[in-house]
């Protein structure tokens, strides 16, 4: 049972920060929200300091020494809070409603670290000790918008260092109160095919001489996959790593129904191929090619005859570890040409987010899941990888550091979506589990040290650098 204590401030703290539309992609109170996390986290302890983004600034806090390097990955910027007349109460002041609270960031992303920052406030009071392990609390500004500074800042404030274990920035927990953990997030390469056939609108009559732009960009789309999603790009699956099998063992058996799935999305159309048992491979170990949108030509009402002179399409790709987004975007390039569709632009709007996955038998994935199946009292679900995709992959090539994404984000917390919630009795139980994994991952630190530190160490608070 959490103390009243800290459940009272774990709220308070999350009221202060729902508080600041820390809207990035209209770049909004960005600075203050980062000092307003910067001074939870000198309060907590950390040395902090703030430093510059593109857009907003990063926070950046450390504490302890020892053998084991952990870092803390989060991020204070929200979503834009449109459409405002669908919420039911104001999306930047936190409500409480039916056991949940309400408010714009409260999940994504301010809800899991003010979870985490409660948990490490328990874990230092039951344990005020020296850290005898080095964590690094890294918050970001701009993840919202795809974290475009973070690749490059990464590079230069870690220079030449390495982390163990990344805590990514969120984690799930399913409709029946299962926390899952998270082994890793597939890549993603958005483009935008574009075509003109003339220099304006024609007749449609002259559709018997000039070719029609919508009829190319639809030839060239429906060339790049089949019926059961398969993408018909050359060179497309030969990079792919093969999942491991103990990968293939987690994902042979599906921890939710093919029919809660589609019930809770309301999907009807199924790829080819796809059943209750192979949906949740496909889900952790395929890529996919997605059509986000059709545009050009006459879209209003009744009819109009003509040939537009213009259209575009734009497409998203979901990736999986070996597959280079950049390398992608050159094989789609060549498809084009090769089919005949050389005056098809290409446009790319993000190539940069790579793949990434950890092994599901890590230690720290392993002490995870004792803890959370202990406090929340369900078996956890060990998740090879999201089928979503996040800019991980800087925190593997850079740091070395395996991914794990464990957090309070259950399935109905409306994430980027008006009335956005958290189910408050789960919140203060990760707050417990936060307290407790730092508590372990001292005790794994304590363990790693030379004996001649440990004889004169406690376990726990290690020793004095």
């Amino acid at each position: 049972m959490l103390p009243l204590e800290h459940s009272v401030r774990a709220r308070e703290d999350l009221r202060r920060l729902v508080s600041i539309p820390s809207v990035s992609a209209r770049g909004e109170c960005l600075s203050e929200c980062a000092h307003a996390v910067r001074d939870l986290l000198v309060a907590a302890g950390f040395q902090t300091e703030i430093c510059a983004g593109d857009i907003g600034p990063f926070v950046v806090a450390e504490i302890g020494h020892g053998p084991l390097t952990i870092m803390v990955y989060n991020h204070y910027d929200v979503q834009p809070e449109d459409p405002i007349s669908l919420w039911h109460s104001p999306p930047f002041e936190l409500s409480e409603r039916h056991g949940r609270w309400y408010g714009r960031g409260v999940a994504d992303d301010k809800g899991e670290f003010i979870s985490r920052l409660e948990g490490w406030r328990l874990f230092r009071e039951r344990h005020p000790g020296p850290l005898p392990f080095r964590l690094v609390w890294l918050v970001d500004g701009e993840e919202e918008i795809g974290s475009p500074s973070l690749e490059a800042f990464l590079k230069t404030r870690f220079q030449d260092e390495k982390v163990d274990v990344c805590w990514w920035e969120y984690g799930e927990i399913d409709s029946n109160g299962r926390p899952i953990v998270l082994c890793g997030f597939k890549g993603v390469m958005a483009v935008e095919l574009r075509c003109r056939t003339a220099r304006a609108d024609l007749h449609s009559s002259l559709g018997a001489v000039f070719d029609n732009p919508l009829w190319r960009l639809a030839a060239a789309t429906a060339s790049l996959r089949d019926r059961s999603g398969r993408v018909l790009v050359d060179g497309f699956y030969d990079t792919i790593r093969k999942p491991a099998q103990d990968e293939r063992n987690l994902a042979a058996k599906p921890p939710f129904s093919f029919d809660s799935l589609v019930e809770a999305t309301g999907g009807q159309k199924v790829l080819h191929g796809i059943d209750e048992i192979s949906f949740y491979a496909a889900m952790n170990f395929e890529p996919c090619m997605n059509v986000n949108g059709f545009f050009g030509g006459y879209a209003g009402e009744g009819a109009k005859t003509v040939l537009p002179a213009d259209g575009s399409v734009k497409i998203d790709f979901r990736l999986v570890p070996d597959q280079d987004p950049q390398h992608v975007v050159g094989l789609l390039r060549a498809h084009l040409d090769r089919h005949g569709f050389e005056d098809v632009e290409l446009i790319v709007h993000d190539a940069n987010v790579k793949p990434v996955r950890s092994s599901t038998d890590h230690w720290f994935i392993q002490d995870a899941q004792e803890i959370l199946e202990k406090h929340f009292g369900r078996q956890v679900i060990v998740q090879p990888s999201s089928p979503a995709s996040g800019t991980a992959h800087p925190f593997v090539e850079q740091l070395g550091a395996d991914i794990v994404g464990i957090g309070l984000t259950h399935h109905g917390a409306m994430l980027h979506s008006p009335n956005e919630n958290v189910i408050i009795e789960q919140f203060e139980t990760m707050i417990e589990c936060s307290a407790a994994l730092f508590r372990r991952l001292a005790e794994r630190a304590a363990g790693m040290r030379p004996q001649a530190e440990l004889d004169s160490a406690d376990p726990i608070q290690g020793v004095t650098p």
